[in-house]
């Protein structure tokens, strides 16, 4: 979270002096000056463009923590009455909705996957959305921020790199 707040606070510095509109235009966004900029001075404008993507990437980021609402918090959203070990989907709402949003994955996943579920070893393992399942999705969905080019094999790599590990293990016996 600090690396998101860092980068966002370093990718929306002012103009720097002696350097043209034209340069502080695509750094903003505008298509129009990023292309006149590469027609100029291609370097410049390749890193106007990767300081307008950071800052977007970091927007993105800070809109949706701000929008991000604690299911516990929620009166309609109880633990089950009797949970004894639930199946657990792998890619739950709030990271299909930044799947929905990747430039590269959009389209290929759907919340709660029926390709992408895994049963929890008991109660105590996985029963509702507990803060290691929150601590979980918010990693995917940075990490889905970070690499926006990610191919579909490398994003269930890191899927089943996650699901390797000896406390998810301890949950969830048969992995991913």
């Amino acid at each position: 979270m600090f690396a998101l707040i860092l980068l966002l606070v370093a990718s929306q510095a002012p103009a720097v002096p002696g350097e043209t509109s034209l340069v502080s235009s695509c750094k903003q966004g505008m298509a129009s000056a990023c292309a006149a900029l590469r027609q100029i001075e291609p370097k410049k404008a390749a890193e106007a463009e990767r300081a307008f993507q950071v800052w977007k990437i970091a927007e993105e980021a800070r809109e949706q923590q701000e929008s991000r609402v604690e299911p516990e918090a929620l009166p309609s959203a109880p633990e089950p009455p009797d949970c004894k070990g639930q199946d657990h989907h792998i890619i739950s709402r709030p990271i299909a909705r930044q799947l929905e949003r990747h430039a590269s994955l959009r389209g290929l996943y759907k919340a709660r996957d029926s390709r992408f579920v895994t049963r929890a070893k008991d109660e105590k393992s996985h029963c509702g959305y507990q803060t290691w399942h929150r601590e979980v999705d918010e990693e995917v969905i940075e990490w889905l921020i970070r690499f926006p080019k990610a191919t579909r094999k490398e994003f269930e790599q890191f899927l089943r790199d996650i699901y390797s590990r000896s406390e998810m293990r301890a949950r969830f016996p048969n992995g991913f």
